[in-house]
């Protein structure tokens, strides 16, 4: 009797750790940078203005039930690029609010903390259903196994994520996620951005916090400010919030 409620113990012990897997993952970013201007006759080329590339670190947090994706470092600030001779001025902003994707993967509802010009917003919306294609390539990426998986974003491009089952959380950088195990490396399109795993932790961590400071607006009204403070920027009107 003794043996069989030790064993019964050590069942439900392994259970309940398999079940409340909890740790945080970081991630490096690089993402490609193409940027054009189109005017009545002919586009402009940027790009010998520009940097291939620009690359930023993130962590993602997570327990059996939240997840917080929150950005790091860049390796760029403000960044004024171009030519005087051509009369070319381009200005890439940096920001100096952190984002942070915070799901609740029980409701499938994600409220994502974003700045825009040094003021902060709240942005609230469901989760969108991501179509994965689990295939049978597998390869081994910071000592895990992991399962190659692909599936296609609005933009018509190819996302692969390569995921590990020994993580069993279905999570992933960014809003990625939705798979039998945790994403350690990701791609957009050929390349466009490469988002990879530098280190995982499986551990306790702390309660995990849903982003509140900033106004709370939608998606549609968050991109019609950019618009506006966009167009303002152009004209040379730079007067903030």
């Amino acid at each position: 009797m003794k043996s069989l409620f030790t064993l019964f113990i050590s069942l439900s012990t392994l259970v309940a750790i398999f079940s409340q897997t909890s740790g945080a993952i970081s991630y490096s970013e690089t993402m490609k940078m193409s940027i054009s201007i189109n005017g009545d006759d002919a586009g402009i080329d940027l790009s010998e203005f520009l940097p291939e590339s620009m690359s930023s670190t993130s962590t993602l947090t997570f327990d059996n039930k939240i997840s917080s994706y929150k950005q790091g470092e860049s390796d760029t600030g403000d960044l004024e690029l171009g030519d005087e001779d051509a009369g070319i001025k381009i200005v890439v902003l940096g920001n100096d609010i952190d984002s942070e994707l915070y799901i609740d993967h029980n409701t499938k509802m994600q409220t994502e903390l974003k700045g825009f010009m040094g003021k902060a917003f709240i942005v609230e919306e469901n989760v969108d259903k991501i179509k994965w294609k689990i295939t049978s390539e597998k390869v081994k990426y910071l000592d895990y196994e992991c399962i190659k998986a692909t599936s296609t974003n609005e933009e018509g491009k190819e996302i692969v994520a390569w995921f590990a089952p020994k993580i069993p959380a279905s999570v992933g950088p960014m809003s990625y996620g939705q798979l039998p195990g945790a994403i350690l490396m990701l791609s957009e399109g050929e390349e466009d951005l490469v988002i990879k795993a530098t280190k995982v932790e499986i551990k306790e961590v702390d309660t995990i916090q849903k982003p509140s400071d900033g106004e709370k607006v939608s998606q549609e009204e968050y991109e019609k400010i950019i618009e506006e403070r966009t167009k303002e920027m152009m004209q040379g009107n730079t007067r903030g919030f």
